[in-house]
């Protein structure tokens, strides 16, 4: 497989990587990997490790309805980049960044097939859910598979945000062993499989992503260059 898609490949790896750093770890909404399909089966129902307990007022059925209402808002929120909405479906709205949701926009037209793989997380009212989806992106028939990890918590009102911000080191020892379990690694495993399938078969999708590839690297050079003169006009201008 080509370097270019191997990048795209080890970001789950990476992910898990940087919620192991540090007492603290800050959970964002660009926690983000482009793999594959999950297992072909539903999702909710494909691990027994850390699946979802009833609470209080809240049946299994309860839960898993509520947080998948709230995925899909999510992600049909981002995909209209409809920030009053977004709002409503996370914990603090200022972790979006709303310059690249309008980005994304430009050639998401839709997410779609959206299922989730909801396990239980640290404390009572907190879930790790893995989001398979598929992305339909203007002038490509054939979807996309991906997969996006997040951090679901119950709010004092007992409605379901998701959640970004710092963890304890309580929640993030659970979360590093809920993303390090064997259901979790055979779902990436069969999601990168179905990613790097779809990327080898269609032309379409492949010449896009190295479209994208392109791009970042265009990105990180004149990022770099910006950097270099921002330092320059610093030095040129600051005080003796």
């Amino acid at each position: 497989m080509p370097l270019k898609y191997k990048k795209l490949v080890v970001l789950f790896s990476l992910g898990i990587m940087l919620i192991g750093l540090g007492t603290f770890s800050m959970l964002s909404p660009n926690f983000h990997f482009s793999f594959g399909s999950s297992k072909d089966n539903n999702l909710s129902e494909a691990a027994t490790f850390g699946a979802i307990k009833p609470i209080d007022g809240k049946s299994k059925a309860d839960i898993q309805s509520e947080i998948e209402d709230l995925i899909t808002g999510y992600f049909l929120a981002k995909q209209q980049v409809d920030m009053d909405a977004i709002g409503q479906c996370v914990s603090d709205v200022s972790y979006i960044d709303e310059k690249k949701l309008l980005a994304d926009s430009e050639y998401i037209e839709e997410y779609k097939n959206i299922q989730c793989m909801i396990l239980d997380g640290a404390k009572e009212g907190a879930y790790r859910v893995y989001v398979y989806y598929e992305v339909k992106i203007y002038d490509i028939d054939t979807l996309v598979p991906a997969l996006n990890v997040l951090y679901v918590t119950m709010d004092e009102d007992k409605q379901f945000r998701i959640y970004f911000g710092t963890l304890d080191s309580e929640e993030q020892k659970c979360l590093n062993e809920l993303d390090q379990s064997e259901e979790v690694k055979d779902l990436v495993a069969t999601v990168q499989n179905r990613f790097e399938n779809v990327v080898s078969s269609d032309s379409k999708v492949r010449e896009f992503y190295e479209m994208l590839e392109s791009v970042e690297e265009d990105s990180s050079e004149t990022e770099e260059n910006e950097n270099i003169d921002q330092e320059g006009q610093t030095a040129t201008t600051a005080p003796n």
